[in-house]
């Protein structure tokens, strides 16, 4: 048995960790949990015809809650003086698991531009092309990022954070999601980057979620953030659920339209 490590280069897909890690370090930042009853939600989810992922769910629902309280959209901005920045719609940065052109895990890390206007098909296509399009397609910026020196990187990284709020909302979001639900687990404080933050755990046999709310307490206060999280949730039990019924239903109209013929 040898006596000693080994050495190896850190992984270039690594580098966007490091950098997120690097900003989120000056956001004070806070976690709020609320406990779900999503149990209907989760049975129209396994009734749909087309599978529609949770993420997707949750993207929709806090997008539509992000447009109904236009305070979680805004952007803390440092320079040239400190103000707050609102963007006109909500961008939601999606953590993405998947493997690159030479079959390693790595995290990338999509966008949904205004998920408060998107169907639920619409966000499901972009989710599965985020996971298995090509990379070079999906994450061109990221990849362009990852390659670039490590002074520039973080320069790059400092003025996107600090001096453009729409810079910010377009290339890092207004708010993210973040979920190890699939592994059976809740991520109860992930690096914050934008104004808030979404993770959710696994739906127990009652159809009770553990959802949690990362926020950026410079521009949301605990009240707003306990607040946004009950809309999420009639959000989820009302509009989310009446369209993942209407999937139902026009699919079962398509098979009786189909059976007549």
């Amino acid at each position: 048995m040898g006596t000693q490590g080994s050495r190896r280069r850190f992984p270039k897909h690594r580098e966007t960790v490091l950098d997120i890690l690097s900003q989120s370090q000056r956001i004070p930042s806070f976690p709020v949990l609320r406990k779900m009853n999503l149990a209907k939600v989760d049975l129209a989810r396994s009734a749909s015809p087309s599978r529609i992922g949770w993420t997707c769910l949750f993207g929709r629902a806090y997008a539509m809650v992000c447009e109904e309280l236009p305070e979680l959209r805004d952007l803390y901005v440092s320079y040239p003086f400190r103000h707050l920045y609102r963007h006109p719609h909500s961008v939601c940065s999606v953590s993405v698991q998947r493997k690159d052109d030479n079959g390693v895990e790595r995290l990338i890390w999509g966008r949904w531009i205004a998920a408060e206007s998107m169907t639920l098909l619409d966000l499901q296509k972009q989710l599965d092309d985020f996971r298995d399009a090509p990379l070079q397609q999906v994450y061109r910026e990221g990849l362009t990022l990852e390659r670039t020196p490590w002074l520039l990187r973080r320069w790059s990284w400092w003025c996107l954070m600090n001096l453009s709020g729409r810079k910010r909302a377009k290339h890092i979001g207004t708010f993210s999601i973040s979920s190890l639900a699939g592994h059976f687990a809740l991520n109860l404080h992930h690096p914050l980057i934008t104004a808030s933050s979404l993770a959710f755990g696994p739906i127990d046999a009652s159809g009770t979620m553990e959802v949690v709310l990362i926020a950026d307490h410079r521009t949301i206060d605990g009240a707003l953030a306990a607040t946004a999280l009950s809309r999420l949730e009639d959000k989820l039990c009302g509009e989310v659920l009446n369209e993942l019924q209407a999937l139902g239903a026009n699919s079962a109209h398509m098979d009786r339209v189909s059976s007549a013929a």
